[in-house]
């Protein structure tokens, strides 16, 4: 439907209030509540989403050269805990046609795109297609459908090779954190990415868990079950990387209270994604009126 040319704007709902306005690494938005990477993977219905009224929108992840993902049954929904399990594996058209759609599409909101090539000439090569499409990027080095391991060392030096190639911010998604030593390696990619010039982070991205519904009998997981645990990961890299770089809360944002939670324990934005499933295309129209009334989110 997102192709149709419906009142995107009116059925989102989004308020503009001043007090919403908010900076993230250098661009400005119209509110702190983007919408995560993952949801528009080829970046052909970016327009629409920004119309919704996100504050930003995430598109991706792409990468180089074009992939099929895992096969099926690659994702499944959790309407009880409000929570989906994927394991697609990143589909996504390539770099070029990503950069064939953007070209074509009105920019409605600031819009970041996500690369995940493992390969530092891979990576930057994307990066050089896209730069002068975007906003900003997201580097994600942590998905749990990747297929490569997210070391900080490695992070780093993907940050040190698309630093010196784009003004525009550079983001890395990092993964989230149960544990001790779950924590010290998210810490690990945190440190070698802001020591390489990463201008922010995303905390974090979904949750790996085993489930036997995928293909490859295990998935990340999203939605409500993140959302206690988000703004604790949050104050946690907040701690580490002090007031200068971004900081944005991604996993089991629903309403206006989670948005607080996580502004207060040091995010700049959020981002939401399996929100949007389950609550449909009035989200941000929701959380951002709740926003700008001070009050919590009414649900539908």
């Amino acid at each position: 439907m997102l192709a149709l040319p419906l009142p995107w704007r009116r059925i989102g709902g989004a308020a503009d209030d001043p007090s919403l306005l908010t900076t993230l690494a250098g661009v400005r938005l119209r509110n702190p509540v983007g919408l995560a990477a993952g949801f528009d993977k080829g970046c052909g219905r970016l327009d629409a989403l920004g119309a919704l009224g996100f504050g930003f929108v995430v598109g991706g992840t792409v990468t180089r050269a074009p992939r099929r993902g895992n096969a099926a049954p690659r994702i499944a929904r959790d309407p009880a805990r409000r929570a989906i399990v994927n394991a697609m594996g990143l589909p996504n058209p390539g770099a070029d046609a990503v950069a064939r759609s953007l070209a074509r599409r009105a920019r409605t909101a600031p819009r970041f795109v996500s690369i995940a090539d493992e390969a530092v000439d891979d990576a930057t090569a994307t990066l050089e297609i896209l730069e002068a499409l975007v906003d900003g990027f997201e580097i994600n080095a942590s998905s749990p459908n990747a297929g490569w391991d997210h070391a900080g060392d490695h992070v780093g030096a993907l940050v040190r090779a698309l630093r010196p190639r784009t003004s525009k911010p550079l983001l890395v998604k990092v993964p989230p954190f149960t544990n001790a030593s779950e924590r010290t390696r998210t810490f690990a990619i945190v440190e070698a990415a802001a020591g390489a010039g990463a201008s922010g982070f995303v905390c974090g991205n979904t949750l790996p868990v085993e489930d036997a519904r995928m293909s490859t009998g295990r998935g990340g997981l999203s939605g409500a079950p993140l959302t206690a645990l988000t703004p604790r990961i949050v104050d946690d890299v907040r701690s580490v990387v002090g007031d200068g770089p971004a900081v944005v809360a991604c996993g089991g944002i629903f309403d206006a209270d989670d948005v607080r939670r996580n502004l207060e324990a040091g995010a700049t934005a959020v981002q939401a994604y399996t929100a949007l499933i389950y609550e449909g295309p009035g989200l941000p129209g929701r959380i951002t009126r709740a926003l700008a009334a001070g009050v919590a989110t009414p649900r539908p």
